[in-house]
């Protein structure tokens, strides 16, 4: 990925990053860009129920995602 590049791999870097700032309504997001949503929110603290209350999907979604993608939830 080339620095400042707003998508990658079909992945819009910049929904990414507003549904991971908390502020503002959470923009609509494809299923990629709610995993990489989940990973962005875990690292930055957030928790497993605020992060799926945040993209509209469940606490154990994000766990299962979490675990998929070699995270620990």
């Amino acid at each position: 990925m080339f620095p400042g590049a707003t998508w990658d791999h079909g992945i819009d870097l910049i929904a990414v990053e507003r549904a991971a700032s908390g502020l503002g309504p959470c923009p609509e997001l494809t299923e990629e860009e709610q995993r990489r949503a989940v990973q962005v929110m875990q690292e930055a603290g957030w928790g497993a129920v605020a992060t799926g209350k945040r993209l509209g999907i469940s606490e154990r979604t994000v766990g299962r995602w979490l675990d998929v993608d070699g995270e620990s939830s």
